[in-house]
């Protein structure tokens, strides 16, 4: 995600639903340790899991390098980072809505309270970087003409719907075609947030296991009927499956696999493993078919960081470098493919200044640009913003367990 989550609530083992007195009273005793037990037991006691920023970071990289870097499996390696962020964010936002369910079921808050502080939440930390940028560029096109900035195309970005502009025109606008991926989530966002919500949360899963079913379904069907791989590619309900699948990951993380599978040398290996896919099997024909069911690797991995916290993996993905690359990826995401070092040149030209860089120079110049801004923008405007959103969303009744 793409968009950074990040989740602030104490950690379920340390905390319990205060149930309002009727309520309480009328539930069996199955139901309340249901209720406030739930597999919700979080891997440290801020809320926080170690280790996701670093895999944000790595995520964000293995797009940066697709987008910059000429070679053979570079969509291959793009699409594995955005299939990292997918199943990441779909592990993170439904735990999030899972627990608005159980404030639900116990009383302590209600489903059109739950719709709006999820909204308030997303929409801040997705809104104002995404339309700053498009503000921006607006601005811009009244002095100078941007390419793939048409009215109906500034329409499209403004209601996230680049994916759709992509498979309804069969082309990539340009320096805005990686916001498909931020109209995917979007989209996820606005119609997953109500079925959660409003079923039971025992049928969480499966209202899971029935968007992977779509996704699977939309998949064999738009291939059936001969449509191109581009618009299978960034069609919605054939990426809600990755979210999806990293919704069941997150709702099941808490039962702990053998103890060998979370070791740091078991996840740096699975690391690894969906790493080296793209150069093993991302060339035309294979990877457009089964290239997305490496998601399951990135799923495994997911589970392997939450349930294996102190491991020395999770330590070096918790480096301060990583981490803080993390903790920017989404404002880096967004503005990483308008920072262009011949932009730079022309300036320096104007002012009489020749520079002759090697390509890799220029990569580098590009990723320096890209992530110095995105730290700024996280400072002082991102996160101000969301931490005002954070302090206007009313928290459930909860208490301190004694010790």
């Amino acid at each position: 995600m793409l968009p950074y989550t990040r989740e602030t609530r104490p950690a379920f083992n340390e905390i319990e639903v205060q149930l309002p007195a009727p309520y309480e009273a009328s539930l069996s005793e199955r139901t309340r340790t249901h209720l406030i037990t739930s597999s919700w037991v979080e891997p440290a006691q801020s809320g926080r899991i170690r280790g996701f920023d670093g895999l944000r970071a790595i995520a964000f990289l293995l797009v940066f390098a697709s987008h910059k870097i000429n070679f053979q499996q570079a969509d291959s390696i793009g699409d594995v980072g955005v299939w990292l962020f997918f199943v990441l964010s779909g592990f993170l936002i439904t735990r999030i809505l899972a627990r608005s369910r159980i404030d639900i079921e116990s009383g302590a808050s209600t489903i059109r309270s739950g719709l709006a502080n999820f909204y308030l939440k997303r929409t801040s930390r997705i809104f104002p970087p995404y339309y700053l940028l498009l503000g921006s560029a607006a601005a811009l096109h009244l002095y100078l003409t941007i390419d793939n900035f048409r009215s109906t195309e500034r329409l499209t970005y403004f209601l996230f719907g680049t994916n759709i502009l992509i498979a309804t025109h069969g082309y990539w606008p340009g320096d805005f075609g990686h916001f498909w991926s931020l109209a995917v989530e979007e989209q996820f966002y606005l119609l997953f947030a109500p079925f959660v919500l409003f079923v039971p949360r025992k049928n969480t899963i499966g209202v899971c296991v029935a968007i992977i079913a779509v996704s699977l379904m939309t998949k064999i069907t738009m291939e059936d009927l001969g449509s191109s791989p581009l618009a299978i590619d960034v069609n919605s309900f054939v990426n809600f499956g990755l979210l999806a699948f990293g919704g069941i990951i997150g709702l099941t993380a808490s039962v702990p696999p053998c103890s060998w599978l979370c070791s740091g040398t078991a996840q740096l290996f699975m690391l690894g493993f969906y790493l080296s896919l793209p150069t093993a099997f991302g060339t035309y024909p294979v990877w457009p078919v089964l290239g997305k069911a490496s998601a399951i690797l990135a799923g495994i991995l997911l589970l392997q960081i939450f349930t294996g916290q102190k491991t020395w993996f999770v330590a070096v993905l918790e480096s301060a470098p990583l981490r803080k690359i993390g903790r920017a990826s989404y404002g880096a995401y967004l503005i990483h493919h308008f920072i262009h070092f011949e932009t730079i040149g022309h300036a320096l030209d104007h002012l009489g200044v020749e520079i002759d860089a090697t390509a890799s120079l220029k990569t580098l110049t590009e990723l320096a640009m890209t992530l110095a801004l995105a730290a700024l923008s996280w400072r002082y405007f991102e996160s101000p913003i969301i931490s005002l959103a954070a302090r206007s969303v009313p928290q459930a009744l909860t208490r301190r367990r004694p010790h």
